[in-house]
């Protein structure tokens, strides 16, 4: 029962955006990003993301996709690869006031390397940066809903 408790509330707290009236865009350098696109698609499917003007906007300053080598044989063979993403964003309201400063989130996540299938090797590679791109965007999420908890000054005022 616990258990089922947890889960509800985890389900209400990701509901806020929805239910918070506002709608939200995404911009900046980042904006065509893949995780860009996976932060739009999540809006989208709640009903939220702006096609025009918008209540606070997601400011994608940078996202880098690096690839990092990792542990090596004693022959010098790298045995596996991390993949790294980093993303730089601030959030603003309407009227350009800055609602959380400029604030950097990065994964990075450690796979091995198949030498004797490259193909899945690459095929790991990219699920292991769908993934991180995926918690990127959860936390991207959760930075909104506690933004869009604050009073905006048009309604403080």
């Amino acid at each position: 029962m616990a258990l089922a408790l947890v889960g509800c509330g985890f389900q209400l707290r990701g509901q806020d955006l929805i239910n918070s009236g506002y709608s939200y865009a995404i911009s900046g350098e980042g904006k065509d990003s893949r995780l860009a696109i996976e932060l739009a698609a999540r809006l989208s499917r709640s009903g939220v993301l702006a096609q025009d003007s918008a209540d606070f906007t997601v400011e994608l300053v940078d996202v880098r996709r690096q690839q990092v080598d990792g542990a090596v044989t004693a022959a010098a063979m790298l045995l596996e690869q991390a993949v790294r993403i980093e993303v730089r964003f601030r959030i603003v309201d309407a009227a350009g006031q800055e609602r959380q400063a400029e604030r950097t989130l990065s994964r990075q996540r450690f796979f091995r390397l198949d030498r004797s299938n490259l193909l899945a090797t690459a095929a790991v590679k990219e699920q292991v940066a769908e993934s991180i791109e995926s918690e990127l965007v959860a936390q991207l999420l959760r930075s909104l809903n506690l933004v869009q908890q604050m009073p905006l000054a048009a309604d403080a005022g």
